[in-house]
């Protein structure tokens, strides 16, 4: 009485799940190689409001 259907998730499903981890390594690996790119970024640095 067993079903032989498996229970696989929908192929776009896996496809957006590999391209943010594929993502997250381009990251790391640019972030490695070529520190230089990622120096000059805005970090949201708290900066202080002037008085009017």
């Amino acid at each position: 009485m067993e079903s032989k259907k498996k229970n696989k998730p929908n192929s776009l499903i896996i496809v957006l799940f590999a391209l943010v981890a594929l993502m997250i390594i381009i990251y790391f690996v640019l972030v490695m190689f070529f520190p230089t790119i990622f120096e000059h970024m805005n970090t949201g640095d708290i900066q202080p409001v002037p008085d009017k």
